[in-house]
């Protein structure tokens, strides 16, 4: 009996060794500039990063200008932002206010200032631009460690 679930054990963690690899191989279909978070062993925090490369033991990524290497054995967990099609999206909103128009109707007091006007029409723009980025998913998890 014992030697059956010691085989099982090593049996999953043969397994398991194989999924992490298969998942640390999908990293290099990446795009170059990706954005990345990476956890790391020890940090209670993710670093921020964008994709440049991989290699067997390694993920090199860009942080503020300058390229890292991050040894894969530091890494727990890899969450990659999927780049949308498409691109960015813009929206233009353009006010007229017409001078002939009679003032609004609001409330009325001293914080409220009375607004005159100069008699001349005026206009407001405002544009906004949107990249509708996507959530952060999975793409690397380090392997468990075989028990010992």
């Amino acid at each position: 009996m014992r030697t059956i679930v010691l085989f099982s054990l090593m049996l999953l963690t043969a397994f398991a060794a194989l999924a992490g690899d298969d998942a640390w191989k999908k990293l290099g279909d990446l795009r170059t500039g990706a954005a990345l978070k990476i956890y790391e062993r020890g940090s209670s925090h993710p670093r921020q990063a964008r994709f440049s490369d991989t290699t067997a033991d390694s993920l090199l990524v860009i942080v503020k200008n300058e390229q890292v290497a991050i040894p894969r054995d530091r890494i727990d967990r890899i969450d990659y932002r999927p780049l949308k099609k498409g691109g960015p999206k813009t929206n233009t909103q353009t006010k007229v206010d017409d001078a002939a128009a009679p003032p609004s109707s609001g409330p009325q007091g001293p914080s409220v200032p009375i607004h005159t006007g100069s008699g001349l029409p005026g206009s407001s723009s405002t544009t906004t631009i949107s990249t509708d980025s996507g959530e952060f998913q999975t793409i690397y998890r380090r392997p468990p460690t075989p028990l010992k």
